[in-house]
């Protein structure tokens, strides 16, 4: 399965799904690589976890937070190729049934942080996938999406973005204990009373 013509930038999809929550911006961890550098991207904020380390953990660091943060609303940003190293977090998350839980796969078909190699996951259809594991209310493809649609949807819900190649992300000019130091501060801000 190739991009559709015309398809966004992951940047762009990124912004869009941010865009669908409206004023109340989400906890939002993205994968290792592309998606943190286009996250950054787009809208650099303390609520962002950019991970480092394997591929494919995001979500199961979503749902840790998820967990934990059950008044906040957590957005997964996570690549097709890195999700595919971890299907089995979306058995874990069904199962745990997290009502604060959104997962945005960015679908490029590509490794596009490693030289831009093809997925063994290019053909499969991650909408019909999100469906089969959450639901056919909770899955959705981003371009049909709006935020009154989105805001009536359950939790947890799985998004899907076909996304054009980008190229190389832009460096997030961060270490990891900048990230961690970021975000902390403002988990604690809005820690439950």
């Amino acid at each position: 399965m190739s991009a559709r013509p015309n398809a966004s930038s992951q940047q762009q999809a990124i912004e869009r799904a941010i865009a669908l929550y409206g004023e109340t911006r989400p906890f939002i961890v993205a994968d290792i690589g592309s998606q943190a550098g286009w996250l950054k991207a787009a809208g650099h904020h303390p609520r962002n976890l950019y991970l480092s380390g394997p591929m494919g953990l995001s979500p199961s660091v979503a749902l840790g937070l998820a967990l934990c943060r059950p008044q906040g609303q957590v957005l997964c940003v996570v690549g097709d190729g890195a999700l595919a190293m971890n299907l089995s977090a979306l058995a874990t998350i069904q199962a745990a049934a997290p009502a604060n839980l959104a997962l945005l796969v960015i679908a490029n078909h590509i490794y596009e942080f490693t030289a831009s190699l093809p997925t063994p996951t290019g053909r499969l259809d991650w909408v019909a996938l999100g469906r089969a594991m959450f639901g056919e209310a909770a899955s959705f493809d981003l371009a049909d999406m709006t935020a009154e649609r989105w805001s009536a949807a359950p939790r947890p819900a799985f998004l899907v973005a076909e996304t054009a190649p980008s190229g190389k992300p832009p460096p997030l000019g961060l270490s990891p204990a900048q990230i961690r130091a970021e975000f902390l501060a403002a988990s604690r801000r809005e820690a439950p009373v």
